[in-house]
């Protein structure tokens, strides 16, 4: 005769009891959480810096200073980058610049004076298809710890 045989006692229920409210204990404290997911965000969001690509993975437009100058885009004296940082509350996390320009070159449009020179959007903030993975991983490795 085959079969299945199943045998649950009452320690392996009560062991799975002590993980469930361990794992509903951390999901009301998920302000490292989103910690860390921020700061994740915002390194990637520097990152970009160095690559050149969005976050949607194309290639920003070169600007005629790099091009001038043999140097990267958007970073002259590196302040826009610098300036990327994040906040966590625990219900999100945000990254973003204070710095005047940051937006102008996140989205694109008319600058300078009388508005006369259109920029091209070069997105810098964002996630990627590969940063949403990372923040999945970062998500299930911070739940795992809960119940270990």
């Amino acid at each position: 005769m085959s079969g299945v045989k199943i045998k649950i006692g009452f320690a392996d229920l009560q062991a799975l009891d002590i993980k469930i409210e361990a794992l509903m204990g951390r999901l009301r404290d998920t302000e490292s959480l989103m910690d860390e997911i921020g700061s994740y965000a915002a390194t990637a969001a520097r990152r970009r810096f160095e690559t050149n690509i969005g976050p949607d993975d194309e290639e920003w437009t070169p600007s005629g200073r790099a091009l001038a100058q043999s140097g990267r885009t958007l970073v002259d004296r590196g302040h826009l980058r610098d300036s990327v940082t994040h906040l966590a509350s625990p219900t999100e996390a945000v990254i973003g610049s204070n710095v005047v320009y940051a937006a102008i070159h996140q989205f694109g449009g008319k600058a300078g004076r009388g508005l006369k020179t259109t920029m091209p959007s070069r997105p810098y903030l964002g996630l990627s298809v590969e940063d949403e993975a990372e923040i999945h991983d970062i998500v299930l490795d911070w739940m795992r710890g809960a119940v270990q």
